[in-house]
């Protein structure tokens, strides 16, 4: 039963809390159960690995550092099973090389110990708000939701983020991604484009779809001139890596 004054949309949210930690982890999850989310606890990487992937999750909190698997392999476990869960990680580090190997294992925030609780709390709520409060789908990610590496297309909210910063495109520009992102690994051919952005099989325009992708890059890839989302086909046209 719902908390009096606590609202519809904090109830039934589940999260899962992997730490070694057993006077901290107790805390935490006491913490999110009075604000009514559902949590499950772990006190390894490979009881939590165990639970990520038997289990559906609205956001994980992982501990980085943890005998045995530490949290930044269970996450990579965890995404490379196409589980796209929105994931916190917890550290004693506050370091940018450890903020990076964090990111680049999947993760969408960082929190250093120690921490004060509201400041989780509030993380994770903007978590949330950015994975639109969807139930996962089949594959573990939400239907509206593809997640391709760092970079997270959200088709309801006709928002597209990398490393949870939001990516400012034009509708057109919106579109093309999210063709490329409905089948990743698919080579796109100018005409396909075309005809599923444009609406048309005219091919005189077939070259105008070179510029927008040229922007398209401009604007999610860290390199531009070594694209790592956005590939080109020889010969075909584009598509999206399904590799990352």
């Amino acid at each position: 039963m719902r908390r009096r004054g606590t609202p519809e949309s904090l109830v039934s949210r589940k999260i899962l809390i992997v730490d070694d930690d057993v006077s901290m982890r107790p805390l935490l999850a006491e913490y999110f159960r009075r604000l009514s989310f559902a949590v499950v606890e772990k006190e390894s990487g490979e009881e939590g690995l165990k639970a990520a992937v038997a289990e559906e999750f609205d956001c994980f909190i992982f501990d980085v550092t943890m005998p045995g698997m530490s949290g930044l392999e269970l996450l990579r476990r965890v995404r490379e099973r196409r589980i796209y869960t929105p994931t916190l990680f917890l550290t004693a580090h506050d370091e940018i090389e450890d903020k990076v190997a964090g990111f680049e294992a999947g993760a969408d925030d960082y929190l250093a110990k120690p921490f004060n609780p509201r400041e989780l709390e509030m993380r994770v709520e903007a978590l949330l708000r950015r994975a639109g409060h969807a139930p996962p789908a089949g594959d573990g990610a939400p239907a509206h939701r593809i997640a391709i590496g760092n970079l997270v297309i959200d088709k309801r909210r006709h928002e597209v983020t990398r490393d949870g910063e939001l990516i400012d495109l034009t509708p057109l520009e919106f579109q093309i991604l999210e063709r490329l992102a409905s089948e990743p690994g698919r080579a796109w051919s100018r005409n396909d484009l075309l005809d599923q952005v444009w609406s048309t099989e005219y091919e005189g325009y077939q070259r105008n779809v070179d510029p927008h992708i040229n922007r398209l890059r401009q604007k999610v890839e860290l390199d531009p001139k070594n694209p790592r989302y956005v590939l080109t086909v020889r010969g075909v046209g584009y598509k999206l890596n399904d590799q990352l």
